[in-house]
């Protein structure tokens, strides 16, 4: 048997690898072709092909399950195109050893896509993140999206990006006076310095008096406020960007503060439950590569795999979205799917026993 399960792991392995390698050249090379319109003077070349390296981890993560899928039915429709697969059955071999052997590789690869969720895609997304919103500020061109929104006692702030070492870039206080705005303070960058104070740089204020407006320049200036450096770089983040450790930690502080974490509790247990969605995929794969797809071409079995992989991962945002929507847990909004592959796999494979 351990020869069986090197067999098929392997035809199962070098396929996902295959495919896995195109999906991630695809991707890479359509995005280049989106984004290339961006490139100017503060955004050169070499930094966009530097975001989308750095962005390659995390879409290795996300193309997993899908390309579990598509391995699957290419490895096994392989070994069933040169009746490998006839034969051992006619050997008396189960369907479920088949499938257990099939899915060793996909558990590994699993574990290995865990690991770089947590260690590797998260810094280097951040990174990513942090070039492409620092663009426009190299210009001195303050935007108000794509960065967050944070109320600090009386006052409304937005951070267009943060880094781990505990440096604000792009901030913007606005100070309110009633219902009025009594002033705004911009500033390139900021530093934590201690518990309640941040050292702003390069900082432009702009007071809104009765009848006129008044602004002026300083190198540096203090902020006191009781925001903390690690709560603002989570913030600063989108939900896709973080760890899951850290996704734990800023769901935890915004319910400390009564805020809701709804979209970062989506995004942690999408990730989380990564693994158990790639072993549903292969299921469904396992089911139809002895059932409807046991006579089709490679080709056909590569299209039904796509047709799939599309159908599960556009549910998976479907009910995910619901869940925020309607209100019910996150965690059974991404269940649903992937239970509906499990179910729709196993009474598949039913049939063909």
């Amino acid at each position: 048997m351990n020869k069986l399960d090197r067999h098929i792991g392997s035809s199962v392995f070098w396929s996902f690898l295959t495919v896995i390698l195109v999906l991630l050249g695809m991707d890479f090379v359509l995005t280049f072709i989106d984004q290339v319109k961006k490139v100017n003077d503060s955004f050169p070349l070499e930094s966009l092909l530097q975001v989308l390296v750095f962005r390659l981890p995390g879409r290795f993560t996300e193309y997993i399950p899908i390309a579990s899928l598509i391995g699957t039915l290419a490895g096994l429709g392989a070994l069933a195109s040169n009746s490998e697969l006839t034969i051992m059955r006619a050997a008396g071999i189960p369907l479920w050893r088949i499938g257990y052997s099939a899915i060793q590789p996909v558990l590994l690869i699993s574990a290995v896509g865990m690991a770089i969720t947590e260690y590797v895609a998260p810094e280097a997304r951040q990174k990513a993140d942090l070039i492409e919103k620092l663009q426009n500020q190299q210009n001195n061109q303050f935007s108000l999206t794509g960065g967050v929104w944070i109320r600090s006692e009386d006052k409304f702030v937005y951070i267009n990006a943060a880094d781990k070492n505990g440096t604000l870039y792009g901030v913007q206080i606005f100070t309110p006076d009633g219902h009025k705005l009594s002033n705004i303070r911009k500033a390139n960058t900021a530093t934590h310095k201690s518990d309640n104070q941040w050292e702003l740089q390069t900082t432009s204020t702009t007071h809104f008096l009765e009848s006129t407006v008044e602004t002026y320049q300083e190198n540096t200036s203090t902020w006191a406020t009781s925001l903390k450096p690690e709560h603002l770089f989570l913030a600063a983040q989108e939900p896709e960007s973080l760890s899951l450790s850290q996704s734990l930690q800023y769901q935890t502080y915004l319910k400390q503060q009564g805020l809701d974490s709804g979209t970062y509790q989506l995004e942690f247990w999408g990730k989380a439950l990564s693994p158990l969605a790639s072993i549903a995929l292969v299921i469904v794969a396992l089911s139809t590569v002895f059932g409807p797809l046991r006579s089709s071409t490679m080709g056909g079995r590569i299209f039904s795999g796509v047709m799939i992989g599309l159908v599960f991962q556009n549910a998976l945002s479907l009910f995910g979205r619901i869940s925020l929507t309607v209100g019910f847990s996150p965690l059974i909004g991404v269940l649903i799917p992937i239970a509906i592959c499990f179910l729709f796999g196993l009474i598949l494979m039913k049939r063909v026993n």
